[in-house]
C-alpha cells in the first residue's frame, strides 16, 4: 500500500489514528503515535542535560541545529503535522550543578527529577503494552558534554545542503538510561508489577505456576538448571570489556548517539531491550548509526 493510502498518514489528529499497533504499518512512528493515545501522555521528546557551559552561543547553535534535525525528519517521513506540535524538549540547565557532571551524576539527577513530575502511574487505556514511566521520555535522556557540544562545529562546517546527512561528520549526544546499575537494571519506579496488580495478573499467574508446579515438577528441575547454565554464560560474556565509568560490562548504561537519528531514536527506544540491545546500539565510543567519538 502506497504511504499516502496508509490510513494513518491521512490522520491529521490523534483522534483519527487506530487503536491496534497492527494497523500502523510501515508507519515509523507507530508506537510513538499509539503510545499517545494509550498512556494519555501527548507530549514527546527527550529531557536535554546541557553539562558545558563554556560557550552559550555554541550551545545555542546546538540546540537550534537538533530542533532542526528533528523537524526536517519528521516533515520528510510526514509526521510533521501530526507529531511536531505535541514535541516538548525539556532542557535541564545547572551551571551550579550540572557543569562537568558525569554521566553518573545525571542520571542520579534524572530519577530525582522525574519523581517530582507527578507522571500518572497507569495508562488511561491498553492499546499499548507501556506504562507512562516507560515511555523513552521518561526511561531516557540526553546528555551533552564539551566533547559531543564541539561536534556541532564539525557537522555544521561540512553541511553544504546535501540530502545525505547521515555522511556528514557526525553531530552527537549521549542517551543515557535512568534503570541502569552496575549489578543490573533497578527501577525505582516499578510501574509495571504495579499495572499487572492491578489487572490481577499477578494472583492469576501464582496460581497457574503452582498447578503447572505440581504437575511438572521433574521437568522444573531440568529447566532451572539450564536457565543457570545459560545466565553463567551471558555473565561470562557480558564483562571484560575496556572500562567505561568504572564498569567493564558491554552495556554501560549508555551510548553514543547521531543527532540527525534523534527521531528514529525515540522511537526504537520502544524496543523490548531499549539501549541494551547489542545487534543495534554500540558500545562507546562507537556511535549510532556509523562512526566513533575521537579519543
Amino acid at each position: 500500500m502506497p504511504r499516502e493510502a496508509h490510513p494513518t498518514f491521512n490522520a491529521r489528529t490523534l483522534e483519527e489514528l487506530p487503536t491496534h499497533l497492527a494497523h500502523y504499518g510501515i508507519d515509523p512512528f507507530g508506537r510513538t503515535c499509539l503510545s499517545m493515545l494509550s498512556t494519555g501522555i501527548h507530549k514527546w521528546g527527550f529531557v536535554i542535560y546541557r553539562c558545558t557551559y563554556d560557550d552559550d552561543g555554541l550551545w545555542d547553535r546546538y540546540l537550534a541545529q537538533l530542533k532542526s534535525l528533528c523537524h526536517d525528519d519528521l516533515v520528510e517521513e510526514g509526521r510533521a503535522e501530526l507529531l511536531e506540535p505535541y514535541l516538548d524538549w525539556i532542557v535541564i540547565e545547572d551551571r551550579a550543578t550540572l557543569d562537568n557532571a558525569s554521566r553518573v551524576e545525571v542520571r542520579k539527577h534524572f530519577n530525582q527529577w522525574l519523581s517530582k513530575q507527578n507522571i500518572p502511574l497507569l495508562p488511561t487505556n491498553l492499546y499499548l503494552s507501556v506504562v507512562p514511566m516507560e515511555l523513552p521520555r521518561f526511561r531516557y535522556c540526553l546528555y551533552v558534554d564539551k566533547q559531543c557540544l564541539d561536534t556541532v562545529i564539525q557537522f555544521q562546517k561540512a553541511n553544504d545542503g546535501t540530502d545525505y546527512i547521515s555522511q556528514l561528520p557526525p553531530m552527537v549526544f549521549a542517551v543515557i538510561d535512568r534503570t541502569w546499575t552496575p549489578d543490573g537494571p533497578v527501577d525505582e519506579f516499578d510501574l509495571a508489577k504495579a499495572l499487572k496488580e492491578k489487572d490481577g495478573d499477578d494472583k492469576e499467574q501464582g496460581a497457574n505456576e503452582q498447578g503447572a508446579n505440581e504437575q511438572d515438577g521433574g521437568e522444573e528441575d531440568d529447566e532451572s538448571g539450564s536457565e543457570e547454565e545459560e545466565s553463567e554464560e551471558e555473565e561470562d560474556y557480558d564483562h571484560g570489556h575496556p572500562l567505561i565509568d568504572g564498569s567493564d560490562r558491554r552495556y554501560v548504561g549508555w551510548v553514543y548517539c547521531g543527532a540527525h537519528n534523534v527521531v528514529g531514536l525515540y522511537e526504537t527506544l520502544y524496543g523490548m531491550r531499549g539501549l541494551d540491545d547489542e545487534d543495534t546500539f554500540h558500545r562507546p565510543p562507537r556511535i549510532w548509526t556509523r562512526g566513533s567519538m575521537p579519543a
